[in-house]
């Protein structure tokens, strides 16, 4: 049993009846709470479901954002790269893989034209050989005429 302090005595049986009370109004305010939520919990759930998706398309879009952000400066890191080092190059006056493919350009065709030369000149340069016709043709036109002198000197 409680002792009476001077106050108004609490005996088990309120004390209880006290405690019941409350935990019957905590019970009901569970009950009510989880009544609620299970009404608006479909309410809720979708309400929490389009908030992730706006979230998620809104994250999305940064990192695309980011992505070609970052794309964008590589790419002018890359390009600003790329002239430098042409201009050291050319600086040291080393020919640029244009100078080089435009010099083999111009070997292969003086080889071309070096070549055409070699075979005209070849060509000048053979005997040329009538053909076998004609200078048996020639033949006999001076065989009679040879014929006719020594019967003049002779004859």
């Amino acid at each position: 049993m409680a002792k009476q302090n001077g106050s108004s005595p609490l005996t088990d049986n309120q004390l209880t009846r006290l405690v019941r009370g409350s935990a019957r109004q905590v019970r009901q305010v569970g009950r009510g709470a989880y009544s609620r939520a299970g009404a608006g919990g479909s309410f809720l759930f979708g309400s929490l479901a389009k908030l992730g998706g706006s979230l998620d398309r809104e994250a999305k879009s940064r990192v695309f954002e980011a992505r070609n952000s970052a794309t964008e400066a590589w790419e002018r890191f890359e390009t600003a790269f790329v002239h430098r080092v042409a201009r050291a190059l050319n600086g040291l006056q080393i020919p640029t893989a244009r100078d080089v493919k435009e010099l083999n350009q111009r070997v292969a065709d003086l080889q071309q034209a070096v070549i055409a030369l070699e075979q005209r000149a070849a060509a000048a340069a053979a005997p040329k050989k009538p053909p076998p016709r004609a200078r048996r043709v020639a033949a006999k036109k001076a065989a009679p005429a040879t014929r006719a002198r020594r019967k003049k000197a002779g004859g």
